[in-house]
């Protein structure tokens, strides 16, 4: 059995809680990935999960969002209150400019 250094649980263990932690738009408690895996304890699920959870952190700190942004299932719009005629910028998946 493979093992993430400095941890006794299996990589299976660790691609999974990755895999749910990014996955989907909602977040999992340490108790539903314990579950989810049939683990045991709570503890080392839970070191687990603060660990992941600490280096999505850390990598998240390093990018910043620059220049154009590709947006899905989205629908944001912008009013000029400079403009004369109000006109609207939408910004969805497909860019629409209504004026």
């Amino acid at each position: 059995m493979h093992e993430m250094p400095g941890s006794k649980l299996s990589l299976m263990y660790w691609f999974t809680a990755i895999h749910l932690l990014t996955a989907t738009k909602k977040t999992f408690s340490a108790k539903e990935i314990q579950r989810q895996l049939g683990h045991k304890r709570y503890q080392p699920i839970w070191e687990m999960v603060h660990r992941i959870r600490s280096v999505m952190r850390t990598r998240d700190s390093q990018y910043e969002l620059k220049d154009t942004c590709e947006l899905d299932e989205g629908f944001f719009t912008t009013e000029d209150t400079t403009d004369e005629d109000n006109s609207t910028e939408c910004i969805s998946e497909t860019e629409c400019l209504t004026r």
